[in-house]
C-alpha cells in the first residue's frame, strides 16, 4: 500500500479549542434543545469539526448568535455605547492586525500560509 500525503488545502489551522471555551461550548450544549446545536457542538468537541466551519453553520447561528443579538438588544443605550468603545479598544494596530482568509490574525497564525510568507489581507 502507498504511501498517501495528506491533502492540504493552504487554508489556516484551527488551533485546539481552549478549555474556557470547551467549558463554554458544554455549557450551551446542556442548556440547548437543539439536537443539530448539540450534534454539532459535540464533534467540535471531539476534533471531527473544527470551530470555524461550525459558527457557519445555521444551527450554530440559531443558538449562538440569535442569543447574543438578544442580550444586546437588552442593553441600555450606554451599556452599547460602553461595549463599542472596549471593542474599538481591542482592535491590534498595524503588521498584528492583518488577517488571513480563515479571519484569524496572521501574526499570531501557524497555518501554511503563515509558513510560505502569504498574507491573506
Amino acid at each position: 500500500m502507498a504511501h498517501q500525503e495528506p491533502e492540504i488545502s493552504g487554508a489556516c489551522a484551527e488551533p485546539e479549542p481552549s478549555q474556557e471555551l470547551r467549558e463554554a461550548l458544554i455549557l450551551l450544549r446542556e442548556r440547548s434543545d437543539n439536537n443539530e446545536f448539540r450534534a454539532l457542538v459535540d464533534d467540535v468537541l471531539t476534533g471531527r469539526r473544527g470551530l470555524l466551519d461550525a459558527s457557519g453553520a445555521a444551527a450554530f447561528s440559531d443558538v449562538v448568535f440569535s442569543g447574543i443579538a438578544r442580550e444586546f438588544a437588552g442593553l441600555s443605550d450606554d451599556d452599547r455605547q460602553r461595549l463599542a468603545g472596549q471593542a474599538t479598544q481591542h482592535q491590534p494596530q498595524g503588521p498584528a492586525a492583518e488577517t488571513g482568509d480563515c479571519g484569524l490574525p496572521c501574526a499570531t497564525c501557524t497555518s501554511l500560509c503563515a509558513l510560505r510568507g502569504e498574507s491573506g489581507v
